[in-house]
């Protein structure tokens, strides 16, 4: 979505620009994009001041604009995070500190009593009331933005074309591809510039475009169980736990859906579980080459050292069904096993310093192949929020960087 975010950004900002949207799959929207909780995120757990606040904020205001124009699925559905005893409650008023701090609006510290009214299935201490916390069709959108690059006539899509290099020449850059999993024919396009947003794989593919060895990507699966129909209703909006700080997402949670593939759902989820392939949608999917490239990781192990229990406890819930609905109980007890069933799962995109510690910016890499090529290396969640807001950043770096008019 960020890339097709961008090579939009680019053709509304420059009228004589040509831009081509290079896309390993058949369509877009395939991994990340299209399997995520679908959360249009307010910008309350970020660093006051970080570039990751700043454009989740903007990046919120501007898809749920661009959604009501668009007609794209979305709903400002709100979200509570919320304490489940008394250890809990500063967190929420450190959160909603933070919060405010980056500009997000009309947040609210609730009591039990307060959140019982809005959510009375949801049984916790207190909560932060976020109301302009809302949900998203991303697969949607990111096709939108793909139809908006296509009706300019200045813009292509190229499906099906897995980079395999890039070689700088003297008037520009020639990517060469070909069809996932085929050995040829191969495809070739010829471009000035190029700007990489490979999600997945954005350490391959920029590295492919002379970019550092640095930062590499560890790939998590986030499993998902949704509500049966008739138990939908269970909640209304986000009900989320309070962040651990234990390096892996904010946990287990219940969310609304509005994605038009799979029909408007409840769903549970995500876990974190270590996946051993890219696309590790199944604990069965090994890819050794790529598993390899994580255990060779160190900040791999160094993260692994210092998080040894969640790493078990991620893995142990990822087989036991009855184990990660325990930490949806937490937030609904009334919540029981036969009301869900399996849903979706998802693979994120972690980076790690070499000391263990994830990434908590967005990572732009300029100067790559001669000064032709600036590499996305790092947008993780709140990506998909602030798509538009990272593509605005894109365009102005890359300004800079490939000195466009």
């Amino acid at each position: 979505i960020v890339g097709c975010a961008t090579a939009r950004e680019i053709l509304n900002r420059y009228p004589k620009f040509r831009v081509g949207i290079l896309e390993k799959e058949a369509e877009v929207a395939q991994h990340q994009t299209g399997h995520n909780s679908g959360v249009i995120h307010a910008g309350i757990y970020y660093q006051p001041g970080s570039t990751m606040a700043r454009l989740c904020v903007r990046g919120a205001d501007l898809v749920y604009d661009y959604c009501a124009r668009n007609a794209v699925p979305h709903e400002r559905v709100g979200k509570l995070i919320v304490a489940c005893d008394q250890s809990e409650v500063k967190v929420l008023h450190d959160l909603y500190e933070r919060g405010t701090a980056n500009g997000v609006k009309g947040l609210e510290i609730l009591d039990g009593q307060q959140v019982e009214k809005m959510e009375p299935n949801v049984k916790v201490v207190a909560a932060l009331h976020s109301p302009n916390t809302g949900i998203c069709d991303y697969g949607a959108l990111c096709r939108s933005f793909v139809r908006d690059v296509l009706k300019t006539r200045r813009g292509e899509l190229h499906t099906n074309f897995e980079v395999t290099g890039m070689e700088r020449l003297a008037d520009g850059v020639i990517i060469v591809g070909k069809e996932p999993g085929q050995k040829g024919p191969l495809k070739v396009v010829k471009a000035k510039h190029v700007i990489t947003c490979a999600g997945l794989y954005s350490d391959h593919v920029g590295r492919l475009g002379g970019g550092d060895k640095a930062p590499k990507v560890v790939p998590f699966r986030g499993t998902y169980y949704q509500m049966k129909p008739e138990f939908q209703d269970i909640c209304k909006r986000n009900i989320y736990p309070v962040p651990s700080n234990r390096g892996i997402p904010v946990g287990v949670h219940f969310t609304p859906t509005c994605n038009k593939e799979r029909g408007p759902q409840m769903i549970i989820g995500p876990g974190a579980c270590l996946a051993f392939a890219r696309e590790g949608y199944r604990l069965s999917n090994i890819n050794w080459s790529e598993f390899l490239g994580t255990v060779t990781h160190v900040g791999f192990w160094s993260f692994a050292a210092k998080n040894v229990g969640t790493a078990f406890t991620e893995i142990y819930r990822d087989f036991n069904q009855k184990a990660f609905l325990a930490e949806a109980q937490k937030l609904i007890p009334s919540l029981t096993i036969d009301q869900t069933e399996e849903s979706f799962a998802g693979v994120m995109a972690q980076v790690f310093d070499n000391s263990g510690t994830a990434a908590n910016e967005f990572i732009f890499e300029k100067g790559a192949l001669g000064g032709a090529a600036l590499h996305v290396r790092n947008a993780p969640s709140p990506a998909c929020t602030a798509s538009m807001a990272i593509a605005e950043e894109v365009v102005k770096e890359a300004a800079t960087s490939f000195q466009w008019a």
